[in-house]
């Protein structure tokens, strides 16, 4: 039976009804979206479409993804649930067979690396020095890859092919063993299986990066990955809390020590996917990154993206640079405490720059406090006004301006969590004109969508949409109706946010074009900037 056969034998309203409450409404059914809190319903589910959407979240899909997201299953779980619940069986696709081979061979290559670590005793012996013991290289599966082409050899031997384990990443362009002489970290995803590999050279070589993890295939992103998450998700659902830090050696040690509810990330690179991870186990993030420039950093700009999915943040405070350290020099649990994130940096930058720099203490602070509720948010002001001895109506102007610029900080995670929220943006617009045809010029809203929205709107104009774009819209339709909003409300202030998001894109692109301009050039960019500066600032007057 394929994937398509499937989906018809299953009916999607008899699947979801075992988690979620649903009420008839019209050809629809709605309820309480299970994927994130709310208490008027925005999910729906199309039993003619056999698809669900949820309004208030975003996700969607068929009945497959849907039992995917619900009991956090693999592609290859899901078939084995549907099996055995429902008596189905599917034929498995190409792209599942890739990735349960890559899943083979990384298991296959990890039996190889772990014999050689038993071999070779310096490698160990440093695993030893850094202070971990038998133990734990024997729980955590460390191993070694010594060079040249042995783990390849060993690989062929097993059967697989050269491009199979190109296809693993374990190969380099050469098809030389990627891994050579380093330690080797395993990499299990958050249902315990082998994903991929972290190595750590050794012993050290000038102009050979310290880290090398496998390359993104089909089974490993990085930008997704925690280390350690499979290990300690019991921990951290427990307490409802999770410590963040760099690198695996110190979530080892970290482990090893007793302090269990940690996860890793490769560098100080945490993103929104991984904070989105964490929030299914925990509410409150705390953040133990090295404590130097680059921490630093990183740990500014995590606050940001953790208050955005309401994590509730703090940061770890211990004398060394790092956790590792820290526990190499085997001091006590006692010795570390947790403060609330904003309060550490609030004195961190009294440390820093005192009352003299006062342009460098608010440009990084005000930031970190700009999504703040009312109450949180008036508690800092007060703080910075009594410290810094300026008006808290002055203070209160800067965070405004800081807010409606917020969006042009050259942050990398920004292109990648922006984009879409200006698309979903744009489809709200979209879907709000389709359902009550308001009397507006379409000059005055078209230039504003994303790109991708302003082909589907061409093509909705042109009567030219497929069956489930036509039956998305209709669920919309009926969402905005049973939920009571204020269409033309609604419209305006999605109109109004396109608008933000529009000239804030524009200011940053002509901002980056002014770093290699020159005389009269210059001039008019600028000119261009204020202007669109203007246009941003007549948009919050009129708020």
């Amino acid at each position: 039976m394929n994937l398509e056969e499937i989906k018809n034998r299953l009916d999607i309203v008899e699947v979801v009804q075992k988690y979620v409450k649903l009420k008839r409404v019209g050809k629809y059914y709605s309820g309480l979206c299970p994927f994130h809190q709310e208490t008027k319903p925005s999910f729906f589910v199309s039993p003619e479409r056999q698809i669900f959407k949820c309004f208030g979240c975003g996700e969607g899909g068929n009945v497959i993804s849907f039992l995917m997201k619900i009991e956090n299953l693999s592609f290859k779980e899901v078939f084995e649930k549907i099996k055995e619940e429902y008596g189905l069986e599917i034929e498995t696709s190409p792209k599942l067979e890739i990735s349960k081979k890559i899943l083979e061979i990384n298991y296959a290559a990890l039996k190889f690396f772990r014999s050689k670590l038993q071999e070779f005793s310096q490698a160990k012996n440093y695993l030893f020095k850094r202070g971990l013991n038998e133990e734990v290289i024997k729980f955590f599966e460390l191993g070694y890859s010594p060079g040249g082409t042995l783990m390849r050899d060993f690989l062929y031997a097993q059967g697989y092919s050269l491009e199979e384990i190109k296809k693993a990443g374990l190969l380099d362009e050469n098809n030389f063993d990627r891994f050579q002489g380093r330690i080797i970290f395993p990499l299990r995803n958050e249902r315990g299986e082998l994903i991929g590999f972290t190595g750590r050279i050794y012993p050290e070589k000038e102009k050979a990066p310290k880290y090398l993890n496998t390359p993104e295939t089909k089974i490993f992103k990085k930008s997704e990955f925690l280390y350690g998450l499979f290990y300690a998700k019991e921990y951290i659902e427990k307490e409802k809390k999770t410590i963040v830090l760099e690198g695996q050696m110190d979530f080892l040690l970290a482990f090893k020590n007793g302090l269990k509810n940690v996860v890793s990330v490769s560098g100080s690179a945490l993103t929104e996917a991984h904070l989105r991870k964490i929030k299914k186990y925990a509410t409150v993030l705390v953040l133990a990154f090295d404590n130097d420039s680059a921490g630093f950093r990183a740990e500014l700009r995590a606050n940001l993206l953790a208050q955005k999915l309401d994590f509730k943040v703090f940061k770890l405070i211990y004398p060394e640079k790092d956790l590792g350290d820290f526990f190499q020099n085997k001091r006590d649990l006692k010795e570390i405490k947790e403060v609330v994130y904003l309060d550490f940096l609030f004195e961190k930058l009294k440390e820093l720059y005192g009352k003299e720099n006062k342009k460098d203490f608010l440009e990084i602070f005000l930031p970190q406090i700009k999504n703040l509720n009312l109450v949180e948010k008036d508690k800092y002001l007060t703080l910075l006004s009594q410290y810094l001895e300026i008006p808290k109506n002055i203070l209160s102007e800067e965070l405004q301006k800081i807010q409606e610029l917020f969006f042009l900080t050259p942050e990398e995670e920004i292109s990648k969590t922006f984009l879409p929220f200006e698309k979903n943006l744009s489809l709200k617009l979209v879907s709000l004109y389709y359902a009550f045809s308001f009397d507006v010029e379409e000059e005055d809203f078209y230039p504003f969508l994303d790109e991708e929205v302003k082909a589907f709107y061409l093509r909705m104009k042109e009567y030219k949409l497929n069956e489930e774009e036509i039956d998305n819209l209709e669920i919309k339709k009926r969402f905005f109706e049973e939920t009571g909003i204020n269409p033309e409300k609604e419209f305006k202030k999605t109109l109004k946010e396109l608008k933000k998001i529009f000239y804030k894109n524009k200011i940053e692109k002509l901002r980056e074009e002014l770093k290699f301009s020159q005389n009269e050039l210059y001039d008019k960019i600028v000119e261009e900037i204020n202007s669109y500066l203007k246009e941003l600032k007549k948009l919050e007057k009129n708020g």
